[in-house]
């Protein structure tokens, strides 16, 4: 086990980093010496590490992020695409796949999810990727799945509609890293024909925030370029707490440990989600392209008066919105967190929450790259119709833009903005009201 071979060294650290390993929780944080392998080039038990996870995934070869779901995302993106490429991706992507599109002076199109229920996104239609990849010979087309409510897409159809125009899958599927992991939960897309496949460990398995893995799954992707791209876009000190981190939750998970507690858990799940039945979102699976939905997700109907309600209990939900909100369970979760969770909701009054429904479809510009070296200047909300953005504009969690750079700011954009705004959530990109715009 990695940890257990880094504690091994012992030698007096005449090294970074400045700490010296002088504390229980320091004595892991090493650098790149004599047999602590180098996570860039490595040879030693970083590589043995990497190659035991590709082997319990079943792919092609596993990379260890320390810098999140986003390096991967980002070093994805460049692997397989060229300055001015044409990006198909879906209008539901993390904001990181927006700042990959600035930043390497892509030319994106979109695909949308219809809205399901109470806000919430459904799946991506094969047929509209298809459409899409017809009508502009993506290279590559990027989507998320499942979504950060726990809705997934038919990511066996949609693989094969891209390997048929020759067009890369890449699949953010940061909080989908505990899928492989029981029957209970959708099938992974490592399984289902994807190229590549990013997962957030840290989300929804034990492990420490900022551990992620990339996999590669086909023969299409360049272990090469890829790597290439993660010495861009990965921390060149990176820390082995996290690194270790990530060793010691892929083996917990395939211990007979592991597995009995995630039979535990799922139990646990189950059993709830039946008491609560009424009192969270019913399983969406078959409505608007949603193949699957993740379980571990509890939806409570209701915005941010629900996430208060909770806290006056002594929880802590993921978010809120104005329409629902989100609680995420894990194999960490107990007996006691699933009875108080259910008493909570159990003494909320039953109302019917707002029903927000925006048509919303992205009007382009220009290209994000173009709008880097523009002037820009802050408009009022008010003024901004009509304007091209130079900012994203987004509310985090989820970090899903409402606008990106180069779009245009429509009516639609506004009404979002403001509703927002007037229930008193911090839109990130439009602070005091103002909107960052292209000057004419």
């Amino acid at each position: 086990m990695l940890t257990n071979k880094l504690e091994g060294l012992t030698n007096y650290p005449f090294h970074m980093p400045g700490h010296k390993r002088n504390t229980e929780l320091f004595k892991m944080d090493f650098t790149e010496i004599e047999g602590a392998d180098d996570l860039h080039h490595p040879k030693g038990i970083l590589k043995e590490a990497m190659d035991h996870a590709a082997d319990i995934y079943g792919v092609k070869k596993t990379y260890f992020l320390i810098n999140g779901s986003t390096c991967g995302i980002l070093a994805a993106m460049g692997a397989v695409l060229d300055p001015g490429d044409r990006i198909l991706a879906a209008r539901n992507c993390h904001k990181s796949v927006y700042n990959g599109i600035y930043i390497m002076g892509l030319k994106p199109s979109y695909v949308y999810p219809e809205n399901v229920k109470l806000g919430i996104s459904g799946g991506i239609s094969p047929e509209d990727v298809e459409r899409e990849l017809i009508k502009t010979g993506a290279k590559a087309f990027i989507m998320v799945s499942p979504t950060y409510e726990g809705m997934t897409s038919d990511i066996e159809k949609i693989s094969g509609v891209c390997h048929r125009h020759d067009c890369i899958l890449i699949v953010d599927e940061a909080h989908g890293a505990h899928f492989p992991f029981h029957s209970a939960f959708p099938t992974s897309a490592v399984s289902l024909g994807a190229d590549i496949v990013i997962q957030s460990l840290h989300k929804t398995l034990p492990a420490l925030t900022q551990t992620a893995l990339l996999h590669i799954c086909s023969r299409r992707i360049s272990s090469e370029r890829v790597e290439k791209y993660l010495d861009i876009f990965e921390s060149s000190s990176p820390s082995y707490i996290l690194l270790g981190s990530i060793d010691s939750c892929i083996r917990y998970m395939t211990s007979s440990e592991g597995r009995i507690a995630m039979e535990r858990y799922v139990s646990r799940l189950t059993d709830f989600r039946r008491r609560a039945e009424g009192l969270i979102l019913e399983d969406l699976k078959g409505r608007s392209n949603i193949c699957g939905t993740d379980i571990s997700k509890i939806i409570i109907p209701g915005g941010r008066e629900v996430m208060e309600k909770l806290r006056s209990h002594g929880l802590e939900a993921e978010m809120a919105n104005a329409c629902y909100c989100l609680a995420m369970t894990s194999v960490g979760d107990t007996d006691e967190g699933f009875e108080r969770l259910f008493e909570a909701l159990s003494h909320m009054p039953a109302g019917k929450p707002p029903e927000y429904k925006y048509e919303f479809k992205a009007e382009i510009s220009l290209a994000p790259t173009e709008t880097a070296h523009m002037k820009s200047k802050g408009i009022y909300i008010e003024n901004a119709l009509g304007k091209t953005a130079a900012k994203s504009i987004y509310i985090y969690p989820p970090g899903i833009p409402i606008a990106a750079p180069g779009e245009i700011i429509t009516e639609n954009v506004i009404k979002i903005i403001k509703d927002y705004i007037a229930l008193g959530f911090e839109v990130i990109g439009a602070e005091n009201s103002l909107i960052y715009c292209i000057e004419a």
